[in-house]
Order: structure tokens, then C-alpha cells, then sequence
């Protein structure tokens, strides 16, 4: 291809008016490229430019990330069917033409790339190709790249233009680029303010740990995090809360060491990874985000102890710069204090309405969710019935093996109880050996089923000692149905409680229901 034909000087053209019209172009490019409000705009107008100025058939502006060390197609032209492939793809400084220019912050211009050992393909069709560092002072913004399907398509006249709009756009580029970075840096500094407030704000665990996460996501990649606890024993970590990971994590156990996580919680050290594709077996990446390809993991340390981590993960590789893990580390930093506020201000109020010994609901807790649940029945017209449970001859069981053994028992109880109702339903020890379920939206048939499940559940509980515990627990139950038996907290729990005392009047280890003790009470007077 000829130098004319690339855009130089044609035949009878006179050189002055060739070179006046190609500094006006170069002056009409230049002055351009100020006037976009968009990074986004200001490529799209240096490609448009620069096409102009030399002619080409396809051609990529990468942008260089200063922490990675690499260069990102950010806007491109041409390319045909490989386009989108070509988007967002990623050079390291110094690999292929693009990454050399950068590298050596000089032009690089290739006539044939078949004979040139840096080149990187970018299409298959290219036969020539010119990239241009995007520098000002000593900073480098980027290469524009630009290719063609014929051989010597450009000249070093076009190099010169090239290296000229480059200057002015590299000014853009570093201009927008600043401003994101205020813009980032105030969103950092108004996340940690926000979080720092949560502490104040005296919400559940979860709350807190959910509006953290939605203030983080603000100044992070894609937004995809989630804080993993430890348990008690400390051994595994469970996500608490997260934005973007699958359901399926919500369960997961991640015994502290393994994985990315579980290495942090164990080091205490942040984790950084760029591209999950290219861990080692040794440091398996136990899934979170679908499709995720770089894992920041930040430890929460609170009083000096490891209590989590906070995590986040995107599906692009190399998304986490420097300055995003710096600023993960400041947010964990806060979260974690408010981490442990919230967590101890939730055990205080988890003692302040449970029993210490069974971690039951206390008589006092339970009496207002009495309250609460009568109320709801009598707005939506709901079923609700109310469980009294006594153990049977329990004195003896200390007597007998002492108050220890007895103190063993009743957890087991409280276990087995947990492990007989529903979710929804609530248990309280309610004295001694007392207990009390209440079965939430539950109807005569479903309140009886889940009495008696109760009941030989209890009578076939075997301690787990060792040796075993040789203790034969049974219990009474007296069962009240609200409406039926009571339409309000106090009847109700009369009625269960004459129910009660009557299961063990017949001979204990049985349920016995209100309207029965009502009829055998009824025929006594008679």
C-alpha cells in the first residue's frame, strides 16, 4: 500500500494545502476531545479521531492499570465477529506490541506482524499494526492500537498525528481518571461513616451485617460480598450475610485453612487473588459468586482476635486494584468493631430473654410472645394452641445421680424439644421441670400430633454419658386450644395448666387436653 493511499499526499495535490488541511484536522481532533462528559465518550471521540487523521480498519484503545500492571481494552473499532471477545481483553505491560509501547513509552510501528515476534493476534487478517503509548509528563494512560488487513498501512507521518492526539487524550484520560478516584474516595469515606453508624443504630446481627454489605457494595467491584463468621468452636466459618453468591452458601462450612477464606480467618492475613483459573490445587477456591474470577478475603479482627471475613469476589480477573483492597481493609477494619458491638449486644439481649442453662426462651419472654401470638390469632382468625410440659418424678432423678446429672437432663430435654417442633413454634422453660411450647397457626390435629411426638420422644431419650446415664424420663402434657379453651393469654394458660395436673393425677407420662380436665372438673361438682 502506498503512502498516498494511507492517507498521504495525492497526485497534483499541493504539499502547503495538504499539510494546512492536516493541521486542521489535527487542531479539530485535539480541541474535541474536551468536550465530553463521559470517559466513555471521550474513547469513542479518540477513535472517531484518529480514524480521520490516518485511516484504518479496526483499532482498540487500552487503558493501564498502574496497580496491575496491565492494559484493558476499554473502547474499540472493527473487529468483526471477534469484537466482543476483544472487549475487555487484557495485555501485561510489556506483552505483544501494545504492551511494549507501554513498557518502553515508545511508538511501535509493524509493516508486516507475520514477521515482528512481539505481536499479539488480534485478528487474523491483520497484517499491520501501530500502537501508540498515551503519555503525559511520566504517566502513562494507555496504548491506542490500531491494525490493518494490509501490509505498510502506516507511515511515520501517522505515527507523529497518532503520538500528538495521544497526548491530548492521555490529558482526558488521566483527567477522568482522577475524578473517579475523588469520586471513590469520597464514597469510601462516606461508607466508613455509614458503617461507623451502624454501631449506633443497635440493630440484630443480621440487619447490621446486611446494611454493610449493601454500603460496601457501593465502593467495590460488581458489589458481590458477604461476611463469613466464625463459629464457636472456631473451626468454620459460615456466611452471615451476602449480595450476589448462591443460595447453597448459606449452608456451607469452611473449615478455617482451607480455601481462600478459610486461609485468611487462619492467618490472619488478606488475601488477594487475580484469577481463580490459575490457583494451584493446593489452594482450591471452594465457590461463592457463579463464574467469579478474582477473590479479595479481608480479616475481621476485633480486641485483637479474628471473628470473620469479609469477602468479595468479581467475575472479572484482575478486578481488585491496590486501592480497592486498601479500601476492603478500612471497611473491614470498621465492620469488625461493629461486628462485635452487635454481637454482644444481641448475646445480651439473647440472656436477658433465654434460661442459661437450657437456652430456651425465658417465663418472662415467653408470656409476651403469648401476648403477641393471641393478638395475631384474634386479628387473621388463626389457630394457635399452648403445650404445658412437666417432667415426671424429676426430684428423684436428682435425688438419685445428683443435680449435675439433673442439669444434664434438662438439656437433653430442651434438645429433644428444639428437635420435636416446628421452626416457628416457641419453647420456654417456664420453672424447674416445666416447659411450655407454644404451636403457632397449628390446629387440633397437628397440636395432638406434635404433643405425643413429644411425648415419646422424651420417654425414649437415652443421656448420651459415658457410660450412659441410666435415667428413665417421661413427662405429662396438658394441651389448651385458643378460642376453645381461652381467648386470652391468661384463660389459656389456666387451662393448659389444669390440663396438666390432671395428666399426672391419671398416672403421668400422657396428654391430656383442656376440654377434657374442663368435663372431668364439670362432672366432680356435679
Amino acid at each position: 500500500m502506498s503512502d498516498g493511499a494511507a492517507g498521504g499526499r495525492s497526485a497534483g495535490e499541493p504539499h502547503g494545502s495538504r499539510a494546512l488541511g492536516t493541521l486542521d484536522s489535527l487542531y479539530e481532533s485535539t480541541r474535541a476531545l474536551g468536550l465530553h462528559d463521559s470517559l466513555e465518550e471521550l474513547l469513542s471521540e479518540v477513535l472517531d479521531r484518529a480514524r480521520e487523521l490516518i485511516g484504518f480498519e479496526h483499532a482498540a484503545v487500552m487503558l493501564l492499570n498502574e496497580d496491575t500492571g496491565r492494559l484493558t481494552v476499554e473502547h474499540l473499532i472493527g473487529y468483526g465477529d471477534r469484537s466482543s471477545e476483544i472487549q475487555r481483553a487484557s495485555l501485561a505491560v510489556g506483552q505483544g506490541l501494545s504492551g511494549w509501547a507501554a513498557a518502553h513509552r515508545e511508538s511501535v510501528r509493524v509493516g508486516d506482524v507475520s514477521q515482528d515476534p512481539r505481536y499479539v493476534q488480534g485478528l487474523e487478517e491483520a497484517r499491520s499494526n501501530l500502537a501508540v503509548p498515551l503519555i503525559v509528563g511520566n504517566r502513562v494512560a494507555g496504548v491506542i492500537n490500531v491494525e490493518s488487513e494490509r501490509l505498510y498501512a502506516f507511515t511515520s507521518e501517522h505515527e507523529k498525528l497518532l503520538t500528538v492526539l495521544g497526548t491530548q487524550a492521555a490529558l482526558g484520560i488521566l483527567a477522568f481518571q482522577a475524578q473517579a478516584q475523588l469520586r471513590q474516595r469520597i464514597a469510601q469515606l462516606s461508607a466508613l461513616y455509614r458503617i461507623s453508624n451502624l454501631a449506633a443504630e443497635a440493630g440484630a446481627l443480621g440487619a447490621t451485617l446486611n446494611s454493610m454489605l449493601e454500603i460496601a457494595g457501593e465502593v467495590i467491584p460488581q458489589g458481590q460480598s458477604a461476611v463469613l463468621l466464625l463459629d464457636e468452636s472456631r473451626k468454620y466459618l459460615r456466611v452471615a450475610a451476602g449480595q450476589g453468591y448462591q443460595a447453597a452458601v448459606r449452608f456451607l462450612e469452611i473449615p478455617v485453612g482451607q480455601g481462600i477464606t478459610g486461609r485468611c480467618a487462619q492467618t490472619g492475613l488478606t488475601q488477594v487473588v487475580h484469577d481463580i483459573e490459575h490457583l494451584d490445587d493446593d489452594e482450591a477456591y471452594i465457590p461463592g459468586v457463579p463464574g467469579a474470577r478474582s477473590e479479595v478475603a479481608v480479616p475481621l479482627i476485633a480486641d485483637g482476635m479474628i471473628i470473620g471475613v469479609f469477602n468479595a469476589e468479581s467475575v472479572e480477573p484482575h478486578a481488585f486494584s491496590d486501592e480497592h483492597v486498601q479500601t476492603l481493609t478500612v471497611i473491614a477494619r470498621q465492620a469488625a468493631e461493629v461486628i462485635r458491638s452487635a454481637q454482644l449486644l444481641e448475646e445480651t439481649r439473647r440472656l436477658a430473654i433465654t434460661d442459661a442453662l437450657t437456652g430456651l426462651f425465658n417465663r418472662r419472654h415467653f408470656n409476651q410472645q403469648l401476648e403477641e401470638n393471641v393478638g395475631r390469632a384474634v386479628r387473621y382468625d388463626e389457630p394457635l394452641a399452648l403445650v404445658f410440659l412437666d417432667v415426671d418424678h424429676f426430684k428423684s432423678v436428682n435425688d438419685k445421680f445428683g443435680h449435675q446429672a439433673g442439669d444434664r437432663c434438662l438439656q437433653a430435654l430442651a434438645r429433644t424439644l428444639r428437635d420435636s417442633v416446628r421452626d416457628s413454634d416457641q419453647i420456654a422453660r417456664i420453672g424447674g421441670e416445666e416447659f411450655a411450647v407454644l404451636l403457632i397457626r397449628a390446629d387440633r390435629e397437628l397440636a395432638l400430633s406434635i404433643a405425643e411426638r413429644l411425648r415419646h420422644r422424651i420417654d425414649d431419650l437415652i443421656l448420651e454419658e459415658d457410660p450412659p446415664l441410666p435415667v428413665d424420663l417421661t413427662a405429662s402434657l396438658g394441651v389448651a386450644f385458643f378460642r376453645e379453651d381461652g381467648e386470652d393469654p391468661k384463660t389459656l394458660m389456666r387451662a393448659a395448666d389444669r390440663a396438666l395436673y390432671m395428666a399426672k393425677r391419671l398416672g403421668r407420662n400422657r396428654v391430656v387436653l383442656a376440654s377434657e380436665a374442663a368435663r372431668a372438673t364439670d362432672s366432680a361438682t356435679d
